[in-house]
């Protein structure tokens, strides 16, 4: 791997080590959903995001923002013949370790650690899932510079103060094409089901 993108890389392996110890690196799917920002979000790291979020009890929730395209591909960012197939755009994942690279992808069984966020759904965090990925990629594969994160109990509060919208999570709205409206057609949405909703929005995390 070219030195430039090893060193992307390694900014994942603290964060590994937590979710490792704390037992985040489930190979079935739980308590995930999609987070959709409220309009008046105050935070613009987050303003008309869509997160898709996983939440573990012990090192809080982790996610990666689904509808943030940048201007640039991998094939722009990183030379070498490897990187030239990847020429979809690499997503805005969130603000912490904006110089670490992800990867969400679809696959029966991930090629080493990863996070099980959906059915076939999986989001690469290690240096060396990453690197497998790059050299035989699935069909279905997004790269994201930076992830969203929360120490525990922070999304709660978030959530009870009124800053979210929650909705069930699938892959095919993960993997949207085009994601432009995405936010606006997720908070209709989210509206609509929760109008009639007597259980608070964070029972989906719980």
């Amino acid at each position: 791997m070219p030195t430039g993108c090893r060193a992307a890389l390694g900014v994942a392996r603290a964060l590994l080590l937590v979710l490792v110890a704390a037992g985040a690196l489930a190979q079935t799917p739980a308590r995930t959903a999609l987070l959709v920002a409220r309009p008046d979000l105050p935070d613009p790291n987050f303003r008309e995001s869509v997160v898709l979020v996983t939440r573990n009890e012990i090192s809080g929730a982790i996610g990666v923002i689904i509808n943030r395209p940048t201007q640039r591909s991998l094939a722009e960012l990183l030379s070498g013949e490897r990187f030239r197939r990847f020429s979809e755009p690499v997503f805005f994942g969130g603000p912490v370790s904006l110089n670490g690279l992800f990867a969400l992808f679809r696959a029966e069984k991930p090629p080493g650690e990863a996070l099980s966020l959906l059915p076939g759904v999986h989001l690469a965090l290690h240096p060396e899932t990453l690197d497998a990925l790059l050299g035989n990629p699935p069909e279905v594969i997004r790269f994201f510079a930076g992830y969203s994160g929360w120490a525990p109990e922070q999304l709660e509060s978030e959530l009870a103060r009124g800053d979210w919208l929650v909705v069930d999570a699938d892959a095919e709205t993960v993997f949207r094409k085009d994601p432009t409206n995405l936010w606006r057609e997720l908070t209709l949405r989210a509206r609509a089901v929760h109008a009639g909703a007597t259980a608070p929005p964070f029972r989906y995390f719980h």
